[in-house]
């Protein structure tokens, strides 16, 4: 089997540790390959190693310049970022919203992805016991070389909602 295949498949279920394993493998196998680095950044977020991850997704950016380095912020701003957001939504969006609680987490939690959710996902809306939107700021940042892009792409997640 396709070694970056089968880390992704790992990866999609929800079992990091070894997804990262066949990530590593993956990169080494094929050093050129900049969508096994920017697997392996993905991963590597998960697994809880910020500065791995980093690396891998600026290896990834060297080796394809239509990928970009992710832009990081700290909690507090993407928090500011979605209150922003929140507060230029256009009406009809801002309908789908009402009454929704909108929280920030970091990625989704393991046991959410091994139960189907995307380890990818921009947004999770769970609708009971109560309506909440959660964004997901990692996975923001991943798609994101900068401020402005990390703006829009908030609204467009709140705007999808």
């Amino acid at each position: 089997m396709d070694l970056l295949k089968h880390a992704r498949e790992l990866y999609e279920a929800g079992r990091m540790h070894d997804a990262l394993e066949a990530a590593q493998a993956a990169c080494d196998r094929a050093p050129k390959d900049p969508g096994a680095w920017a697997l392996l950044g993905r991963v590597s977020r998960h697994t809880g190693m910020p500065a791995a991850s980093d690396d891998a997704f600026r290896r990834a950016a060297q080796l394809d310049n239509r990928l970009a380095s992710p832009h990081r912020v700290q909690p507090e701003r993407f928090q500011a970022l979605v209150d922003e957001a929140l507060a230029g939504l256009a009406p009809d969006a801002r309908r789908r919203l009402q009454g929704t609680t909108v929280r920030v987490h970091a990625l989704p939690a393991v046991d959410q992805v091994r139960a189907g959710v995307d380890p990818d996902a921009l947004t999770l809306r769970e609708r009971s016991p109560h309506d909440v939107l959660v964004l997901f700021q990692v996975n923001h940042e991943n798609r994101c070389g900068g401020e402005e892009a990390l703006r829009a792409l908030v609204v467009r997640s709140l705007a999808r909602a």
